[in-house]
């Protein structure tokens, strides 16, 4: 008897072609559509499901997804920068597939993600995939091993070009030429001041305009209301002296934005909270890992040190400084390329 893995599917390329191989892998496979109330439905998914010889079931999850609009404007009103696809991937995607494969005797989970799975010391890990580029460990690192022991992942093993040639190959040129889709899927590709403009329209406008402090606590310009900026940003200051401003301290409570040079950016330690760990005892005062700040790009690429560490929170003591660690950003810890868990930044100095 073939055994049954439960595979969400967006009708791209990525998921598509993870739903076939396992299919020539001998899997019984079902697709898993998760839908909106305000979205069109894609009949194009129905054709893929059909090509792809492959069930397909449709769930509704408008009232479920409210639940990471709330956090990520929660997030902001509070002056922090939340990673809503990191949120997601645990209290939605892949909650719901297990859900689901649990209800249909699925005894796998999958998806068209560039990652990797591999047990290590009697837990099971993300790894990251080949496709260095393409890799997405980072926006899963919540993930418990429970859940990565059921994963199947396809696409681990290959770059995107290669996926490309195998859709090509399988008669599925239409989405070997598609143009991805980028971004926060509910931003639907605007920016994230304008959906809280929409989402939380009453709060926005009680935001009014705030000081710019200088690293002496001296007055020296204005902003338009904090939670429109980031750390490390410099758009959008009005200062009264032309000088190199970097956004480094947002205040919420106060509606007040500190500035710096870009250097003064440069942190050497970060503390975490909110700690998700695999593997908690591999985690002591001295434990050297590698601290991914950022999916890709502006990353310190030198071991971290573990300097102090208790249930919930640590810090890390970095041997080259990471730029614009802003607070609510997941801090995602690897050896070499197997995601040992991680936190979300609280201050870094």
């Amino acid at each position: 008897m073939k055994k049954k893995v439960v595979i969400g599917l967006s009708g791209g390329i990525d998921s598509s072609m993870a739903a076939l191989m396992l299919k020539n892998q001998g899997y019984e496979v079902i697709g898993l559509h998760f839908s909106f109330i305000n979205e069109k439905y894609n009949l194009k998914l129905d054709e893929i499901a059909s090509r792809l010889r492959i069930s397909l079931v449709n769930i509704d999850l408008t009232n479920d997804f409210e639940i990471v609009k709330q956090h990520f404007a929660s997030e902001y009103l509070k002056g922090r920068t939340p990673s809503p696809c990191t949120y997601c991937n645990r209290v939605i995607k892949w909650q719901k597939l297990i859900e689901f494969a649990d209800r249909n005797n699925c005894e796998h989970i999958s998806s068209g993600h560039y990652i990797r799975t591999i047990e290590k010391d009697g837990f099971y890990h993300l790894q990251k995939g080949i496709d260095i580029v393409k890799d997405q460990s980072y926006f899963m690192w919540e993930l418990n091993s429970d859940t990565i022991k059921r994963m199947i992942t396809p696409l681990g093993d290959y770059t995107k070009q290669q996926v490309r040639e195998y859709a090509k190959e399988n008669g599925f040129n239409d989405l070997a030429i598609k143009k991805e889709s980028m971004g926060v899927c509910f931003l639907e590709n605007t920016d994230y001041r304008d959906f809280l403009r929409k989402y939380i329209p009453d709060k926005m406008d009680k935001i009014a305009i705030g000081d710019v402090i200088d690293e002496q606590n001296q007055i020296i310009g204005s902003h338009e209301g904090y939670i429109h900026y980031t750390i490390g940003q410099k758009r959008g200051l009005t200062l009264k002296e032309s000088r190199q401003a970097y956004v480094s301290k947002i205040d919420a409570k106060r509606n007040e934005l500190v500035i710096g040079e870009k250097k003064s950016l440069n942190h050497f330690n970060i503390a975490l909270n909110e700690l998700h760990l695999i593997n908690s005892t591999s985690f002591m005062v001295g434990s050297r890992v590698i601290a991914n700040i950022r999916g890709l790009g502006l990353n310190p690429e030198d071991p971290a040190i573990v300097t102090s560490r208790n249930n919930n929170s640590l810090e890390l003591k970095l041997s080259k400084p990471a730029w614009a660690v802003a607070p609510g950003q997941p801090v995602v810890l690897y050896e070499n390329d197997i995601v040992l868990g991680g936190g979300i930044a609280k201050r870094s100095w």
